[in-house]
């Protein structure tokens, strides 16, 4: 049996249905049974746990093969120090590991994290993987992610509003975009294969490294928007904006960070392009299923 935190996400529920379509027994963990009602269909057991709750992780870890274990990759954008949350949540998980008996343990983590400060809130799960591992008798493989395609989601009001796509990252800049469904399927695939020993790194870096300025072209030809195009906008623009949104002091100084980082190569792969760090979905595959159907969806609401 593997357990699966996070299941409500975009990662975890990947992970789940990939071991549940491999026939392997699931509990998956999320703060809302309504959410993981999904995966209780296709047969998985449904633990509803806050991720911050160690008495309850341990619960649900135990008796478990392995577990898959996830601090949210996505920003509180209103959360005023979201650092000590990610700490908080890495301390539950830490604890709950421990005391459970698990011994193998995939973990998500993003490119970037062998940097303890620089990186936003990545620098949380550099804190997260050094406090993980040091659980002794514990076999940990830390998937260090890309930058998640679906992050381009973001912009679809702007490219049918304003026909373009904005961020603060140099527009020729090489980005691993990678797709949430094939990080999960990998970690589940390593969860069920189980080939490494001690705390092992496996970057994943998408089908290939993809521009912003490429990514436009690509989403302008899936969805027909003519003119688009891609604009740079300044760190000090994009935290403005940011605020200007309600996000955090905080959250909106991470952000920032990261872009950044991104800019001056402080952060970046570390590890060679393989057939083990590549993953299927490409840019193009992922902008005519997933950018262009919601696209068009918004369109006719």
């Amino acid at each position: 049996m593997f357990v699966v935190t996070g299941a409500g996400g975009r990662t975890g529920r990947a992970a789940a249905e990939r071991l549940l379509a491999q026939g392997h027994p699931v509990r998956a963990v999320g703060r809302s049974a309504r959410r993981l009602a999904g995966l209780a269909e296709r047969g998985a057991e449904v633990w509803e746990a806050d991720q911050t709750d160690t008495a309850a992780l341990t619960d649900a870890f135990r008796g478990a093969d392995g577990v898959y274990a996830v601090i949210q990759p996505n920003y509180i954008p209103d959360h005023p120090d979201f650092g000590a949350f990610q700490d908080q949540v890495a301390a539950a998980l830490t604890r709950a590991v421990a005391a459970s008996g698990v011994t193998r343990v995939v973990g998500l983590s993003s490119w970037g994290a062998q940097h303890a400060e620089g990186t936003g809130p990545v620098a949380g799960l550099h804190r997260f993987e050094r406090r993980l591992s040091a659980v002794p008798g514990v076999d940990t493989l830390w998937l260090r992610a890309g930058y998640f395609m679906e992050n381009l989601l973001d912009h679809i009001d702007a490219v049918r509003t304003l026909r373009r796509i904005s961020a603060p990252f140099d527009p020729g800049l090489p980005l691993p975009f990678v797709a949430t469904r094939d990080i999960g399927a990998r970690a589940a695939d390593e969860l069920a294969d189980g080939t490494w020993r001690g705390t092992e790194i496996l970057e994943l870096q998408g089908e290939r490294d993809v521009s912003m300025r490429e990514a436009t072209d690509v989403i302008a030809k899936a969805v027909g928007a003519d003119g688009l195009a891609y604009e740079q906008i300044s760190l000090a623009a994009f935290h403005a904006e940011l605020r200007g949104n309600g996000v955090s002091a905080g959250v909106a100084d991470m952000m920032a960070e990261v872009g950044n980082a991104l800019n001056l190569r402080h952060t970046r792969m570390q590890q060679p392009r393989s057939s083990r760090t590549s993953t299927p979905t490409s840019i193009e595959r992922f902008a005519e299923e997933e950018f262009a159907a919601r696209y068009h969806a918004t369109a006719q609401r």
